[in-house]
């Protein structure tokens, strides 16, 4: 005897490398004193509730979801996609996190009820929706260029932004450890 369809249960979670994962994990939640890192897998797992209602509300079904040491992800290897689907994909993680900030500085001014951690959370879901904005391939900002600019233009975007951030990167080494450094 077969179940019915919606008794039928499909694994929506890939584990990529799990002992890394879950021992990285382990341990960076195990010498979290100050709660940070909480709040920062908070955020993350909100923005990807953000991905994963605009899938659902596209597509009419979950997405799979693949959690690595890198972070989380969307896998839609194979999943034919519009510029306006793939805009509209790309940007709903970032939106959820500036709509949570802005909820929780709007909370905290409503009922004067003013909190470093509530000033944290704001300030790291700006962190994660600004850094996802960025037009760097992996990030949700490439996506969205993709989706909008023509593709010569997202090319020299996507190698300006490369070239400005390799620079920088450069740049805070030399400072810091300067060519002629003598050490004492």
């Amino acid at each position: 005897m077969t179940r019915p369809r919606h008794y039928r249960l499909r694994r929506r979670l890939r584990l990529r490398m799990p002992c890394l994962t879950l021992f990285l994990l382990t341990l960076a939640l195990l010498f979290d004193s100050t709660g940070t890192v909480r709040t920062g897998l908070c955020c993350a797992a909100l923005h990807e509730c953000g991905h994963i209602a605009a899938y659902a509300f596209l597509w009419h079904r979950l997405p799979l979801l693949e959690l690595s040491p890198f972070g989380i992800c969307l896998r839609l290897r194979g999943q034919p996609m519009t510029r306006r689907e793939q805009l509209v994909l790309s940007a709903a993680g970032p939106l959820t996190n500036f709509l949570c900030a802005a909820l929780t500085l709007f909370s905290m001014e409503k009922f004067s009820c003013w909190s470093f951690y509530g000033y944290r959370f704001a300030a790291c879901h700006l962190l994660v929706g600004a850094v996802n904005l960025l037009p760097l391939p992996p990030l949700d900002g490439a996506n969205i260029a993709a989706a909008v600019l023509p593709h010569r233009l997202l090319f020299l975007l996507q190698s300006g932004t490369i070239g400005v951030s390799n620079s920088l990167g450069r740049l805070s080494l030399w400072r810091n450890f300067p060519p002629n450094s003598k050490r004492r």
